[in-house]
């Protein structure tokens, strides 16, 4: 193998840097293309594919396309209006237009594809990411990883079988200010901790009753189901 394929396969461990920046609304405070490319310690190009740009996709997108180390070559949703949305978005960034894609898989069999950032719809997230270890492909997955712990399982062996890696967006694990604050308790500097307290909190309103409608034109509803009961 040589040093590039090398560094690409062991890209995904070493973006504490990038995972640090990806939050909705943009990138942290205090970090600049420079200082990524500083933490990354890599001058190669890392292509990526992003699946699912309706939401948070779209902020993964332009956040990928930010790191100077990084080029988003491939936008990929089954609704043909975010797809649009996106590759604009991201050719403002990067000054290069990504091609789009509604299969995924048709972007997965691009050799030139390093990483595939997962942020469609939850039913998809544990099935693209093994497709994508599968195709010798890195992934960023947002959570839930999977909708199951069997699934969870599956996709760790499947990444000690193809050598590649995975890795759960979670703002509370990246952010470098609660990295600090979880390196100072261990470090003692509140003493030995007797007591920890947490709690829920959702104030989002209920999603409602579905009703029959017909497909718009712009979606494609087969490959959104995909691999939905």
């Amino acid at each position: 193998m040589n040093k590039s394929n090398e560094s690409r396969r062991d890209f995904i461990k070493k973006t504490a840097g990038v995972s640090a920046g990806l939050v909705v609304g943009g990138v942290l405070p205090g970090f600049s293309a420079s200082s990524y490319k500083r933490i990354l310690g890599a001058n190669e190009m890392l292509r990526v594919s992003v699946m699912g740009v309706n939401s948070r996709g779209n902020a993964l997108a332009k956040n990928f396309a930010f790191q100077e180390n990084c080029e988003v070559i491939h936008i990929c949703d089954v609704d043909s209006r975010a797809t649009e949305k996106c590759i604009a978005a991201v050719e403002k960034v990067q000054n290069k237009k990504p091609a789009g894609f509604v299969d995924i898989r048709k972007s997965l069999e691009n050799r030139d594809v390093d990483i595939l950032v997962v942020a469609a719809p939850d039913h998809w997230h544990a099935p693209a990411a093994l497709m994508a270890l599968q195709a010798g492909k890195h992934v960023y997955l947002e959570k839930p990883c999977s909708h199951s712990p069997r699934e969870g399982e599956i996709l760790i062996e499947a990444v000690k079988k193809y050598g590649k890696s995975i890795q759960m967006g979670n703002q509370r694990r990246s952010y470098p200010n609660v990295v600090k604050g979880i390196e100072e308790l261990k470090n003692g500097i509140i003493g030995r901790a007797y007591f920890g307290k947490g709690w829920y909190t959702n104030n989002r309103g209920p999603i409602g009753v579905g009703k029959t409608t017909p497909v718009p034109d712009w979606l494609n509803w087969d490959l959104w189901q995909g691999p939905a009961p």
